[in-house]
């Protein structure tokens, strides 16, 4: 018996409430060592030319020719 779905939430109720200005700049305090990491890996990648030159555009069809190509 398959089991009942939950309702999809509408976009705003995705990830619950806004964050206030003051409880964002707390995240970002606490996130700011993991946040710079990611950074610095980022412009690393970049400077060793390995980034992806496709647009968004590209990137959204390759997914869909995939996704269509399992079914």
């Amino acid at each position: 018996m398959n089991k009942q779905s939950k309702p999809v939430p509408e976009d705003g109720e995705a990830f619950g409430p806004e964050l206030s200005e003051a409880d964002l700049d707390a995240w970002v305090e606490r996130n700011r060592e993991a946040l710079s990491a990611s950074l610095q890996v980022a412009r690393d990648e970049l400077v060793r030319g390995e980034h992806d030159t496709r647009t968004f555009q590209e990137i959204i069809a390759e997914g869909t020719r995939r996704h269509l190509a399992k079914r």
